[in-house]
């Protein structure tokens, strides 16, 4: 088993099994870019995507993240992030320099009231919708002890994992980079390739070979799975109807929006929220 397959395979783990929420996130290494591991870039919990459903406000969560990989300097820590969001974080080192850092969140504030009337205020979020999707946030916050088992060998893994590509990162991966992170800001919006080989300075072909090559994937496809991945966490957890989630994730038809859901999952958004509850309630 090669090394990202294992990192995929442990976090998993950790969600599965122990119920941790757990995302990597990477300024000077490109481990998070992997296609194995980019799915844990994203923090999946509903009142995170809502937040960050406003441009500006995804903004403000990259920015922070500076002043976390400061921070790292001097070792995990437990903190609560700009929206009230609280986490352990642990810095993925190279020799004595943060590369990057694991974040296992998803858990209230005790302060979660001033939270999310400051995030409504700043960024003209619906209060009501900030509530609904906070309460899906674990209310206690395990033992940092016991996290700390747990999360150790995860940073060991990533840490022997990076010093083996680092000699490997070419321009390449620096334009993968770029992109990826252009389209997750971005994808609400119509992203065609022309768009990104002008953003980019690029060619079609080597954009094609970017996707097919090195996402497996192509543009399109990319694109659609992201929209509805974040649909199948709204449908989950809100209220919303399909047409407002359909426009929330980049759909201006909910009729479209319903054929690319059931092409990528089975069933239409309706049937996958009834679904889902009944699992749910059974459970």
């Amino acid at each position: 088993m090669n090394d990202i397959l294992a990192i995929k395979n442990y976090i998993l783990f950790l969600k599965k099994e122990c119920n941790l929420l757990v995302t990597l996130h990477s300024y000077n290494s490109n481990l998070v870019l992997k296609k194995d591991l980019l799915a844990f870039n994203i923090h999946e919990n509903p009142y995170c995507i809502y937040v960050k459903s406003c441009n500006d406000a995804y903004n403000h969560c990259i920015n922070k993240q500076a002043k976390i990989m400061e921070k790292c300097k001097n070792g995990s820590f437990v903190g609560t992030c700009w929206a009230g969001v609280r986490e352990y974080v642990y810095p993925i080192m190279d020799d004595n320099r943060a590369v990057g850092f694991i974040c296992v969140s998803g858990f209230s504030d005790e302060r979660k009231d001033e939270y999310l009337a400051a995030v409504a205020k700043k960024y003209d979020l619906n209060h009501t919708l900030l509530q609904e999707t906070y309460r899906s946030l674990q209310k206690e916050m395990p033992p940092k002890a016991y996290v700390d088992t747990l999360v150790y060998p995860l940073c060991n893994m990533l840490e022997l994992a990076h010093i083996k590509s680092k000699e490997r990162i070419q321009k390449e991966d620096t334009l993968i980079r770029k992109i990826i992170y252009y389209i997750k800001k971005n994808y609400t919006n119509n992203i065609t390739s022309e768009l990104l080989c002008q953003e980019f300075d690029c060619s079609r072909s080597r954009l094609s070979k970017i996707f097919n090559t090195e996402m497996k994937t192509t543009l399109p496809e990319y694109i659609a799975k992201l929209r509805i991945e974040t649909a199948k966490i709204l449908l989950q957890s809100t209220k919303l109807d399909i047409s407002a989630i359909a426009l929330s994730v980049g759909f201006n038809e909910a009729y479209y929006f319903t054929m690319v859901f059931k092409k990528y999952t089975g069933c239409t958004p309706s049937q996958y929220k009834k679904d889902f509850f009944q699992l749910d309630f059974n459970a």
